[in-house]
């Protein structure tokens, strides 16, 4: 059981079968990430705030738990595993055995407005796939990802990916920098109206992509086709047999632009982008059971280890919200608020 009695808004303390739960399922997740190769590491909950600047969003700034301590530093308490991770590694990288895959655990602290079932504090398995050839990451990214979920659950899961940036063309030429906001909005609610004028839009809203890639403009559109390509030559080897083992819980995975439309990756968009404003290539996000309910993300991006000092490297990962995962692994449905939630991971 959970208690939030007494306690601040959006936490809550684990007991008993809840705890029990918690820990099997993150016990079976670690497990997995160490058999394929996955080292850990761990991170501190509380780092200066200062070499986050350059990366943060308005949303993400939002989200940080921020404070002075008693030396004047001004400090944050950890909201995302993965500008940490980058933060730490990538001055070293040159002293480094490539590729390398690492994990990580625990909690992440983000202020989000009061609303049922969002959380302000979230446990989290992640893993990181640093310095493996340029699309070869996103794919082993998102198999990973797919493949500790199926491994923990007997509920359907259900994957959509997009391309940060693949809308950016499309939001510039029919809105302008200023009212691209609206159309990302609109986009992003499925709002069939307000894009109906622009043809591309609207097949992204209603079928998640546009029915002539080459909408996007030449970069994007290759881009597109290729994400395609590899969503269903991963979807077809889901849906085969696995000779000698058990049965596994059906997987559905969909190329979806509209849930990343606020992933922008133009200077003149970049207001617009969500509180994980470090992605620059695939993106991802899972959700689990009947109602849905999300449970993990990830993505590419190299652009956040040049920012901090890194090399150019790939660099793609993910992270599953295990108490997310602990309500959508059992078969009983919870019932989830409607409209997205990005507490997950």
């Amino acid at each position: 059981m959970k208690v939030t009695a007494s306690l601040p808004t959006g936490v809550a303390a684990v007991f008993f079968e809840a705890a029990r739960q918690r820990r099997r399922l993150e016990t079976m997740l670690v497990d997995r990430l160490e058999a394929a190769g996955f080292g850990e590491v761990v991170l501190p909950v509380v780092d200066y705030l200062d070499p986050y600047e350059q990366m943060l969003s308005g949303r993400s700034r939002s989200e940080l738990y921020r404070f002075i301590d008693r030396d004047g530093e001004l400090l944050a308490l950890r909201a995302d595993f993965t500008p940490m991770l980058a933060r730490l590694i990538a001055p070293r990288m040159a002293s480094l055995e490539l590729p390398l895959k690492l994990f990580y655990r625990g909690d992440v602290l983000r202020y989000q407005e009061a609303r049922a079932g969002r959380e302000r504090e979230l446990y989290q398995v992640g893993g990181e796939l640093l310095g493996l050839p340029g699309e070869d990451a996103e794919r082993e990214a998102l198999e990973r990802f797919i493949d500790l979920l199926v491994h923990v659950t007997d509920q359907p899961v259900r994957v959509v990916v997009g391309i940060a940036g693949a809308l950016d063309g499309l939001l510039l030429t029919h809105g302008g920098a200023q009212g691209a906001g609206a159309l990302v909005a609109a986009v992003g609610r499925r709002e069939r109206q307000i894009v109906r004028a622009v043809p591309a839009l609207l097949d992204v809203v209603t079928s998640g992509a546009p029915r002539d890639p080459e909408a996007l403009g030449e970069a994007a559109a290759r881009r597109l086709v290729r994400v395609q390509a590899m969503i269903a030559a991963l979807g077809e080897r889901l849906s085969a047999p696995s000779p000698g083992s058990s049965s596994r819980p059906p997987v559905s995975l969909e190329v979806d632009l509209a849930e990343f439309a606020d992933q922008a990756l133009d200077p003149a968009l970049r207001h617009l982008v969500g509180p994980r404003a470090y992605y620059d290539g695939l993106v991802f996000r899972a959700f689990v059971g009947r109602a849905g309910l999300p449970v993990g993300s990830g993505g590419r991006y190299d652009r956040l280890f040049q920012t901090l000092g890194g090399d150019d490297i790939t660099a793609a990962g993910f992270s599953i919200g295990v108490d997310r995962l602990a309500l959508g692994a059992t078969p009983e449905d919870v019932p989830v608020p409607n409209g997205r939630t990005e507490g997950a991971a």
